[in-house]
């Protein structure tokens, strides 16, 4: 539950910013630039996101570890969206208008 703040940051930003891709070639500096949150978080993020299944991280065609890459270094980040829309609630709750 305390990573969810973390991981909303990066499912806006692909969602939002990149269109909700299948794949996209990134690193944790250029996803916490994109996503207002400094790469630590991002990390954190990326781990539950893999953890959860709602995400792959490679390196070529191996499984990289999100939580050792350096910041810098370049991967692939595949998400499994309709793992993610199935398995993650987004709540609305409207308020009186009044």
């Amino acid at each position: 539950m305390r990573t969810v703040p973390l991981v909303n940051g990066p499912i806006d930003h692909l969602v939002n910013d990149l269109g909700e891709p299948h794949e996209v070639l990134t690193s944790l500096d250029r996803l916490a630039a994109g996503t207002s949150q400094d790469s630590d978080d991002v990390r954190l993020a990326l781990a539950e996101l893999v953890e959860t299944g709602d995400a792959q991280v490679q390196r070529g065609q191996e499984s990289a570890n999100a939580e050792r890459r350096e910041a810098h270094q370049r991967f692939h980040l595949i998400m499994n969206w309709a793992h993610l829309h199935e398995n993650r609630m987004e709540l609305n709750i409207k308020g009186d208008d009044t």
